[in-house]
């Protein structure tokens, strides 16, 4: 019987770490880092011992290849087509309105919640989310700061410290409340209207004025 059902598991080892994350992440999502059993991603695994020792050799390995899959899972849907357009205020509240989805996802708390959970414990996760999720993202925003202070559109002489006071000043609160469970929750109506007024609140700091450096 054991025979019967091997031969129904693929022998690409890329096959196999999916089949092994897809059941680690339910078990760190359900109970964290801690209460999480190897013993029950096996269960889930259907797979050896052995096997899941040789791709992930301690529980440790086997929760950071999960916060990094999921991380990817993260930047990978948001919808980066709905920034086609070069007018500042339309990029800039698109983009707030897919960096607030984003960072108020399930997948996004999870991640939040265990980076400052462990993340003394396990510094890779704090590298791994920069590498995976914030640079990234923070680049993007970077490139079109520095090209629009090019152009004379915006006065960013320090684009990449104006993209961090923006990512901030569209995501810290909300990202935190959802983080300790307090204040109010966001709504579809709150999704579409805060990262407008966020916008706000950074053009008008950031619109040319008299030669103004804009610092």
């Amino acid at each position: 019987m054991l025979g019967t059902r091997k031969q129904f598991f693929s022998r690409d080892p890329g096959a196999v770490t999916e089949r092994i994350l897809d059941a680690a992440e339910p078990e760190f999502l359900s109970r964290g880092y801690a209460e999480a059993s190897t013993n029950r991603v096996l269960e889930r695994f259907g797979g050896s011992k052995a096997t899941l020792f040789r791709h992930y050799p301690t529980k440790a390995h086997l929760f950071v290849a999960v916060i990094r899959r999921i991380e990817r899972r993260v930047v990978a849907a948001a919808d980066w087509a709905a920034l086609d357009t070069d007018d500042p205020q339309i990029w800039l509240t698109n983009f707030a309105r897919i960096a607030l989805h984003a960072s108020l996802s399930d997948d996004a708390r999870f991640v939040g919640r265990m980076v400052v959970a462990h993340g003394h414990e396990f510094p890779v996760l704090r590298d791994t989310f920069a590498a995976i999720a914030s640079e990234p993202i923070l680049s993007r925003l970077t490139d079109k700061l520095r090209q629009w202070n090019s152009e004379g559109k915006l006065a960013c002489t320090d684009p990449e410290a104006d993209s961090v006071r923006f990512f901030d000043l569209v995501t810290s609160g909300w990202t935190l409340r959802a983080l300790f469970g307090i204040g109010p929750a966001m709504t579809r109506e709150l999704a579409e209207r805060e990262p407008h007024q966020a916008v706000i609140v950074f053009l008008q700091g950031r619109i040319p004025r008299n030669g103004a450096d804009g610092a």
